[in-house]
């Protein structure tokens, strides 16, 4: 009898540490997965988040007739920028843990940034040679890869939904998200983006544009002669040019060339100057080094910047002044 106790009493003892390693291992597990859930829906909400700025972003550009060529391009940086962040993010999430929603999240970022990216670049290449018909399949294509991270990041918010409601889980919010119009179709929605772009009138398609807008005498003329010719103070002179890029890109490393001639065609003064950059819409001003003219001498002060690439519009590069001391006595 008692060596019936001793052995009914380890039988006890290893079942139920049996027992107790079956429940650690399972708590373990339980406690794995919820810990990998909470994680895998923290990023899905920062990525959710991401992208509903880049799709407000990405359909405010879509409005050719409100954005000019800057907002333009900076915008869909931003966009682009956000998408690569959410696809960095759901590339690194722990790798033990997988699911169907991680698949379809997965599935989202992907065909987003893939999307995006070929939009990017087949919007600059459109805007800037809009009559390249070839550029439109490739717009098409990256329609498709967005709408089918619409179509992945929607069934993903049914699934997730779903879960939650079955095991009890508290979501974090997820926005909704949507950069095509599905219900239109991928290409007919590519067709009328081309379209809006084509016929944006805003500058959107690249403009180069330099101008000479004014030059002004420093000191100040006394006055202007009937044949506008400025009557200059008997002084050193300087002359203050004006130089607006009217174009839509920002233009770097412009040349200014500067010549002084009296009105016996003798050369008094060159000066070759270069200004780092302008902005669009923007101007700045050079300054000459002041020059001492002889009285009684017509002068003519011809400026001229030189010419970009296919810049459109030459002829208001060039700019011409004529000033004179008047004789002594």
């Amino acid at each position: 009898m008692k060596n019936f106790n001793k052995f009914f009493r380890r039988i006890t003892t290893v079942i139920l540490s049996a027992l107790l390693g079956i429940y650690g291992i399972q708590f373990y597990e339980n406690y794995t997965y919820s810990s990998n859930l909470n994680s895998f829906l923290e990023d899905a909400a920062v990525v959710s988040n991401l992208h509903k700025q880049a799709s407000q972003n990405f359909s405010s550009i879509l409005d050719f007739d409100e954005i000019n060529r800057e907002e333009f391009e900076s915008t869909l940086n931003q966009v682009v920028n956000n998408a690569q962040e959410a696809y960095n993010l759901v590339s690194n999430l722990e790798t033990s843990f997988s699911s169907k929603e991680r698949d379809l999240l997965e599935i989202s970022v992907t065909s987003w940034l893939k999307g995006l990216e070929t939009f990017q670049v087949s919007m600059v290449t459109l805007i800037d040679s809009k009559y390249s018909q070839e550029i439109d399949e490739s717009i098409a294509e990256s329609i498709v890869d967005l709408a089918i991270g619409d179509k992945a990041y929607k069934d993903f918010i049914i699934l997730i939904s779903e879960k939650s409601q079955e095991d009890n889980i508290f979501l974090p919010e997820f926005y909704p998200i949507e950069y095509t119009e599905l219900e239109s179709g991928a290409y007919k929605f590519a067709e009328i983006i081309v379209e809006r772009a084509r016929q944006s009138s805003t500058g959107l398609f690249l403009r180069k544009d330099l101008a000479i807008t004014g030059v002004d005498f420093l000191p100040s003329p006394i006055t202007l002669t009937e044949d506008d010719h400025n009557v200059l103070l008997n002084e050193p002179t300087t002359i203050q040019v004006v130089i607006a890029n009217e174009g839509n890109v920002e233009e770097f490393e412009i040349v200014i060339l500067i010549l002084v001639s009296d009105e016996y065609g003798e050369s008094i003064y060159e000066k070759r100057a270069k200004i780092n950059s302008i902005k669009p819409l923007e101007s700045r001003s050079y300054f000459t080094d002041p020059i001492d003219i002889e009285p009684g001498v017509l002068h003519e002060w011809f400026i001229k910047i030189e010419e970009i690439e296919n810049e459109e519009e030459l002829d208001d590069n060039l700019f011409t002044v004529t000033g004179f001391i008047p004789p002594e006595g």
